[in-house]
């Protein structure tokens, strides 16, 4: 076949290849930041069957912030205690954080509950997780990434690239029209997955536990209601005769998968299984030779532990599962890409528009490695000590994992010789440079939000009693000057304040703005912590500002802030 080459070259910011929940989530993060961006993906369509399924509640923070949360709680079902989920009539769209452990389903009064110490409550964040499968997720993050002015191509192949000029330029081939065309693009992210040739080409190495098993999903229909009964839950692992492995439930009534694996050194191929083993699987998994089932779909897949040796190259950034690959335990795999996303996102629209420093981009691979392998240990923990993880010395419980994790770099005025690694022992909910800041409850005017709301596209300071109105006017007189885009409120209980704080929230709310001013980054992430000590001139406010600046230009890599 005769593909049509296109001489002209077009332009782009960003160019994003690989269309799956990190690929969409970028570009849905630079669409709300006003960053152009081109999205190609090989697929014609996005996902038509479930893979990943649970988004997990740091995920849901930063499509609220994107605006698709409300769409996803939508397409899923929310996941909450199952003491809350038992209020709920029949058929509601909560789901109970239940794991099982069966025979099979139609053994389930022998079932014993899992503990998942995944207790998430509203004290932590401002965003409950959501069970909803990437057939379901895609789609919204598409649209919504769309109407953010995201210009996303399916059915369009990366096909060549090369470095020069300090631009990537790239060769796409559009499927649909059998032509190929060329991208000029500043930046490159690669979200091309586990098997990206774009890390391959770059001769990026990988380093980790290497290939576990090789796995096998099926996505079935049937009415289960029969077997199960009454009993609601997320997963039950099945360690029957004939079957070993998970069934997940996609949609609370009628949607399954199944999935199982095999040794990295079986001679089991499951990418030669065919319908019939399907079927056998998902029978053996139901405990009924004779239910009746329509598979919509199977594919195979790998359990890995590998987090490529670098996240940088020029100018293309690795993101998701081309950065890092996990054990499938704990749906931890595709939410950590979803960070690294929005961690990359804001990092390049504040290059591109010129108040950051190439520097800042540096920052992505030394943030969000340390993370991703801390993340992948957690996973392979799980998966290896199913029972008996949460007894390990390197255990961290969910919300240490998912909510809790700390970054040490240029970017957050912190002691790298200080780090705890990138995970603590368990979740803080102080504010400390480095790590998330604390969801507190907080007033503007008649409207109630949390203080990750803030944090939109923008530093902020947060100032407090002590010397709140040198710093707040410090802080607007350097964002008046530009170029970094800053903000600034006043917390308090009451009086000339910009934010006030909810009675049981107000220990909280005096905590975070003492003893001294709190910078935030536009992620939510601490910066830099304040005392008096750090400006002590005659003229307070000019002082102040002096700091701000000299702050900023370190945090940004920014010859002047």
């Amino acid at each position: 076949m005769v593909v049509e080459v296109v001489e002209e070259e077009e332009s782009v910011p960003v160019l994003i290849v690989g269309g799956g929940p990190v690929g969409l989530a970028t570009a849905l993060f630079l669409g709300r930041l006003g960053v152009p961006c081109a999205l190609v993906e090989r697929r014609a369509t996005t996902s038509p069957l479930t893979r990943s399924t649970g988004v997990h509640a740091r995920s849901m923070e930063l499509f609220r912030m994107a605006g698709v949360d409300k769409d996803i709680r939508k397409e899923g079902m929310v996941l909450v205690p199952p003491e809350v989920a038992a209020k709920q009539p029949p058929g509601g769209d909560l789901i109970p954080r239940v794991i099982l452990r069966a025979p099979s389903l139609d053994r389930l009064e022998e079932a014993q509950v899992v503990e998942m110490g995944e207790r998430y409550s509203l004290d932590l964040s401002p965003a409950l997780p959501v069970w909803c499968g990437q057939d379901l997720l895609e789609p919204v993050l598409r649209r919504g990434a769309e109407r953010l002015g995201s210009d996303i191509r399916f059915h369009h192949e990366l096909t060549g690239v090369e470095q020069r000029d300090g631009h990537v330029h790239a060769t796409v081939t559009d499927h649909s029209a059998n032509r190929s065309y060329r991208v000029r693009a500043r930046y490159l992210v690669a979200a091309d997955g586990p098997r990206s040739p774009l890390r391959e080409r770059l001769g990026i190495e990988r380093s980790g536990h290497g290939l576990l098993q090789r796995m096998v999903s099926v996505v079935f229909r049937a009415d289960l209601r029969h077997v199960v009964g009454d009993r609601r839950f997320i997963l039950t692992f099945v360690h029957g005769r004939d079957f070993q492995g998970v069934v997940v439930c996609l949609n609370g009534r009628d949607r399954w998968m199944v999935w199982t694996g095999y040794p990295a050194e079986s001679a089991i191929r499951p990418a030669d299984f065919g319908t019939d083993d399907h079927l056998r699987m998902v029978k053996a998994a139901i405990g009924r030779e004779d239910h009746d089932v329509t598979i919509e779909g199977a594919f195979p897949w790998t359990s890995e532990h590998l987090v490529a040796d670098r996240f940088r190259d020029g100018g293309v950034f690795l993101a998701g599962d081309a950065a890092h690959t996990h054990p499938p335990h704990g749906s931890f795999g595709a939410n950590t890409g979803i960070q690294d996303a929005h961690n990359l996102s804001w990092k390049l629209a504040a290059v591109l528009r010129g108040w950051a420093g190439d520097g800042l981009l540096d920052s992505y691979e030394a943030e969000r490695r340390p993370v991703a392998f801390a993340t992948a240990d957690q996973a392979l923990l799980r998966e290896r000590n199913r029972s008996t993880a949460h007894r390990d010395p390197g255990f961290r419980d969910f919300p240490t994992v998912i909510l809790g994790y700390g970054y040490a770099s240029t970017a957050v005025d912190r002691d790298k010789h200080d780090a705890d690694g990138p995970l603590p022992t368990r979740m803080t909910r102080t504010a400390t440079p480095g790590f998330r800041v604390p969801h507190v409850r907080l007033r503007r005017g008649g409207a109630e939000l949390s203080t990750l709301d803030l944090c939109d596209e923008a530093y902020v300071l947060l100032v407090g009693d002590t010397e709140r109105d040198a710093w707040h006017r410090a802080a607007l007189d350097l964002a008046e000057k530009g170029p970094v885009p800053l903000r600034s409120y006043r917390v308090g209980p009451d009086g000339e304040v910009d934010l006030t704080a909810e009675e049981r929230a107000a220990g909280s709310a005096a905590r975070l703005v003492a003893p001294g001013p709190l910078l935030l980054r536009p992620d939510g992430f601490v910066a830099w912590r304040g005392t008096d000590a750090d400006a002590t001139g005659p003229d307070r406010v000019r002082d102040h500002a002096a700091h701000l600046r000299r702050l900023l230009g370190r945090l940004l890599d920014a010859a002047t802030a």
